[in-house]
């Protein structure tokens, strides 16, 4: 029974995988186009797991390989370098398929 407890434990662990998720409000993305450039270049942090851009609301959601995530002056550097303004970023509790969820469904 211990062996199966320890099993289960191990396996959650394995599940959450200890990764964080960073929300960045951007200034300035207003088209398809500038979207894809900043995926493109948030894609290229080799800690980046997957980047959701919602253009609606002028956000990226940036999910790491790990729970540290990406350092803030990193972020803005690669979104000032692509020609917008960062308004803020935080770390979030969601995962960023739970955005996507939640924001595709409107």
């Amino acid at each position: 029974m211990k062996q199966l407890i320890t099993f289960v434990f191990l396996i959650s662990i394995g599940i959450t995988s200890f990764a964080a998720t960073q929300k960045v409000n951007v200034n300035g993305m207003v088209c398809a186009f500038c979207a894809q450039g900043i995926e493109k270049s948030v894609k290229t942090i080799p800690q980046v797991q997957d980047v959701y851009v919602n253009l609606e609301e002028h956000f990226i959601i940036i999910a790491t390989n790990d729970d540290q995530g990406i350092p803030d002056k990193t972020i803005k550097s690669i979104i000032i370098d692509a020609g917008y303004d960062v308004a803020g970023i935080e770390m979030i509790s969601d995962s960023i398929s739970a955005v996507r969820d939640q924001y595709e469904k409107k």
